[in-house]
């Protein structure tokens, strides 16, 4: 073998190996590149928080945000899955006084509130929350209702304000105070913005049995 083919197999040895070094670091880099991002799976991530829990022999499952639970109606074999915004455990320091289990055995029950406040959102959610359950689970029908029908809004709705006693009435109203009671034949469901969701989630599970 001459040195000009000697040269040539050295230089030919020398690429090879100068390419296989070069593919060795791609596949190192690849590598530690994946080991990374599985690392910062474990190691950044918090676990997540319980979606499940027991409370007084019923079941609270978290989907999307929202706890469920099954509630049998009352004298029938249906079963509801009820979506809450709230379970029980955050529930607990709210009060409810006043004889709200009365209120089941009516027909009709107004969702009344002050047309003249603001931030109206909360209010929308919690009237929501309570009239989809009156009329599934308890064949009670919500009518909506105002304090005053000087709003436009209000203009053709009946007036509640819950002043004196009158027809059976749920008032949602905002409040430094979160609770629940009844006074001149009306539950009044209090709170600011969240507080007042959860005061109507309170009221709810004190009816279907659930807290005290």
């Amino acid at each position: 073998m001459n040195k000009q083919q000697k040269k040539e197999d050295s230089e030919d040895k020398k690429r090879e190996e100068k390419e296989l070094r070069y593919f060795l670091y791609v596949i190192i880099f690849i590598v530690i590149i994946i080991a990374f991002i599985l690392s910062i799976k474990y190691i950044f991530i918090s676990k997540p928080k319980i979606q499940s829990y027991s409370y007084n022999n019923f079941i609270f499952k978290n989907i999307s945000g929202m706890w469920y639970t099954e509630i049998q109606k009352q004298g029938t074999n249906k079963v509801y899955n009820v979506p809450l915004h709230f379970g029980p455990l955050e529930l607990r320091n709210i009060s409810i006084n006043g004889d709200v289990n009365s209120f089941k055995n009516k027909t009709n029950i107004y969702i009344t509130f002050d047309p003249s406040g603001n931030e109206f959102s909360y209010i929308a959610l919690s009237a929501s929350e309570i009239s989809i359950n009156l009329a599934q689970t308890f064949n009670i029908t919500p009518i909506a209702a105002c304090t005053t029908n000087k709003a436009d809004a209000c203009a053709n709705r009946p007036v509640v304000d819950c002043k004196t006693p009158g027809p059976a009435a749920i008032y949602l109203r905002y409040s430094n105070i979160t609770r629940v009671y009844v006074e001149n034949n009306c539950i009044f469901v209090e709170g600011y913005r969240e507080e007042l969701v959860k005061a109507a989630d309170r009221l709810l599970l004190k009816w279907f049995s659930i807290m005290p």
